[in-house]
């Protein structure tokens, strides 16, 4: 019998700890990637210059990110919620964290990084 480690796909824990609980950034869980993938894409929207010239569009660009972070959040814990962030976050806080969220959706769209565990041969069973 052949068995294939999967588990040497997932990539090394990354945590960030906000509201005392202990975040897991190194990937994102299948069941909230595209909704993460939502939010990315309508943050590509604001530029750099749309936010600094519009400060409505800075309004709506952290507001999409709190939506970026407790959506990443709020499948393991709910209590993290967009009022949660608003409430007991600041926004050097938030950038942080959405920098890590942005990190791991990068890593996972450019597949699997050489890993010296996926070179070793698959053990057997006996």
């Amino acid at each position: 019998m052949i068995v294939k480690d999967l588990d040497v796909l997932r990539p090394e824990s990354k945590f960030v700890k906000i509201g005392d609980k202990e975040i897991d950034v190194s990937f994102i869980p299948c069941g909230i990637t595209f909704e993460i993938e939502s939010i990315m894409r309508e943050l590509s929207n604001y530029t750099e210059d749309i936010i600094r010239s519009d400060s409505s569009k800075t309004k709506e660009a952290f507001q999409l990110t709190i939506k970026l972070c407790s959506t990443f959040c709020e499948h393991k814990y709910p209590e993290l919620d967009e009022q949660w962030f608003m409430e007991n976050t600041d926004a050097g806080q938030i950038q942080a964290f959405a920098t890590a969220i942005k990190d791991a959706l990068v890593k996972a769209y450019n597949g699997i990084e050489a890993n010296p565990k996926n070179r070793q041969a698959p053990k057997k069973k006996t």
